[in-house]
């Protein structure tokens, strides 16, 4: 009695997703956990592995995210008056359809990705105020502000970086960057341009 074509190719594709699985389980010991020398195995095996076939999975970092960050700006009108602080607070899908569509991930990405990148080089400048507004997370966090809708006329617009410890009822907001006051021109008029081009 011989074997069949399909049942050799299900044992083959099970030997073959088995040997995957356990090359990347792996691949993913913490050195610092390492009884055994998985190091050794996981630089053999990313050698060999050049299309990138065997994951690398980072889910916790050695010193997790523990605190949030906020993103507020004011304006100022053509009066002089400053208006309150507004959060930007991150686009949310509706629960039932975030987990399949969610076309505003990307912005809450970036957005976030620019704020931790200006906290990493406002640090790295040693808050050299003048420095910091010609780098690139900078000018990129002012042109998101800048850009938000507005239901008032403001002549110029500030930025306000804030970091928490999470949930709190009352959480400890510490500031971690106050831009200088950077003149506006009307947001519809500037949208309306980038539209036509």
């Amino acid at each position: 009695m011989g074997v069949a074509p399909g049942d050799l190719i299900f044992v083959l594709l099970a030997i073959l997703l088995l040997t995957w699985f356990s090359v990347s389980v792996a691949c993913q010991i913490p050195r610092s956990l390492e009884k055994w020398d998985a190091g050794r195995i996981e630089q053999w095996v990313r050698a060999r592995d050049v299309p990138g076939f065997v994951p690398r999975w980072n889910f916790f970092a050695p010193n997790p995210a523990t605190d949030d960050l906020h993103l507020l700006y004011r304006d100022r009108l053509p009066d002089g008056q400053l208006t309150p602080w507004r959060e930007i607070t991150p686009l949310r899908p509706a629960k039932w359809l975030g987990a399949v569509w969610h076309p505003g991930r990307r912005q809450n990405k970036a957005l976030i990705d620019i704020t931790l990148e200006l906290v990493k080089t406002g640090l790295s400048l040693d808050g050299d105020t003048d420095r910091i507004q010609t780098t690139l997370p900078y000018i990129a966090t002012l042109n998101f502000v800048s850009t938000r809708p507005r239901a008032h006329a403001a002549n110029a617009t500030q930025f306000l970086l804030l970091r928490s410890k999470g949930a709190d009822e009352n959480p400890d907001h510490r500031m971690l960057l106050l831009s200088a006051m950077h003149p506006v021109g009307p947001v519809i008029g500037r949208q309306a341009a980038a539209s036509r081009c």
